[in-house]
């Protein structure tokens, strides 16, 4: 090709035609700007799909780790829920000295001397944090979400990890220094041992912060399951991995139409609930439904709590908590919400 050039170039000057060549050496020179520039692009185009690609990697990493501590959580809840249910039983003089006696008494002695950690797993992150800069634009939008998880919600959660280690060891240390009996509590536990779990103030103080370390544990874990599985959702829709959600990513199991959100969403009260005994409590709680991007979310106003929804069936709704039964009337508009939790059931009134 560079000699096909270089004899047109040589005819024109020997045949004296000067304003040809000039003519034909800018098209020369236009024709190699733009193979430079077609080079160029195409370059770019590469170059621009090997990042999209990589940060695409980065991502499902981050989709693993992010399933992998929301599995854990879960479990840590089973673990937290069932302490606490003991330790109001304990708060509450509900306890016996055969539950110290049983074959499981360990759940109730140890019941406040051991904790469940969730450690978040934050490699994909930090990987991606360290690629900031070349984050495609189609995925600028998880960016401040992923803030939120690995900085507010891992640091909270860390807060309070180590919080319940000091509570549960400051209580290890103190009955090893002052019970003689501490030592014999996995084989035998003593009368005094019994006496002191079921009667000692100070003890019942001890189970009290646990529990409020836990408590605020929880809240930040449910915070951090709720923005996980909202970046689990979004990294699956915009990367196409993987397209069928687990099950344990809280999700619509029906598609509902705009007319079903049309029929929910609005203003409601809470205006009872009622326990499993049957005891009734009046309530006057406003609330509001909306439509989010990946759920409902039901607002309770006063305390600006938001619990996130999803559709079970045309006819219930589910959360970690509480499935909830939706009345329609004859317009197939909801009227009323009857949530049922393990301690009872919440009825929400809706307001025109």
């Amino acid at each position: 090709m560079i000699k096909f050039f270089r004899r047109i170039r040589q005819n024109l000057l020997s045949e004296k035609q000067t304003s040809k060549y000039f003519k034909y050496a800018i098209g020369e020179i236009v024709l190699v700007v733009i193979g430079i520039l077609i080079a160029l692009q195409i370059n770019n185009w590469n170059e621009k799909r090997k990042n999209e690609n990589k940060i695409t990697i980065v991502l499902k990493e981050i989709q693993k780790d992010l399933e992998e501590d929301i599995v854990k959580s879960k479990a840590l809840f089973t673990y937290y829920n069932k302490r606490d249910s003991i330790i109001q039983l304990a708060l509450d003089n509900k306890l016996t000295r055969e539950n110290y006696l049983s074959a499981n008494n360990y759940e109730f002695i140890y019941v406040a001397m051991n904790a469940f950690h969730l450690k978040i797993h934050d490699n994909g992150y930090k990987k991606l944090t360290d690629n900031i800069d070349n984050i495609p634009e189609k995925y600028q939008e998880l960016i401040s979400p992923l803030n939120e998880i690995y900085i507010y919600n891992k640091y909270e959660i860390d807060k309070f990890d180590i919080r319940i280690d000091k509570v549960t060891d400051r209580l290890i240390d103190k009955l090893a220094d002052s019970k003689p009996w501490y030592y014999s509590l996995n084989k035998n536990i003593s009368d005094d041992a019994i006496h002191f779990f079921l009667n000692d103030s100070l003890y019942k103080n001890d189970l009290d912060i646990y529990r409020n370390a836990s408590d605020n544990l929880g809240r930040h874990i449910s915070n951090f399951n709720q923005n996980a599985s909202n970046v689990y959702k979004t990294i699956a829709e915009l990367t196409g991995y993987s397209k069928t959600l687990p099950d344990f990513i809280p999700h619509h199991l029906i598609e509902p139409t705009p007319q079903d959100l049309e029929a929910i969403i609005g203003n409601y009260k809470m205006v009872k609930f009622t326990t499993l005994t049957g005891e009734v409590s009046p309530l006057d709680e406003p609330c509001t439904i909306i439509a989010g991007k990946h759920s409902l979310e039901l607002t309770l106003v006063n305390s600006n709590n938001t619990i996130f929804l999803y559709y079970k069936s045309n006819s219930e709704l589910y959360d970690e908590e509480a499935i909830s039964t939706l009345v329609k009337n004859d317009k197939n508009q909801v009227v009323k919400i009857i949530s049922k939790l393990d301690d009872g059931e919440a009825e929400l009134i809706k307001i025109e």
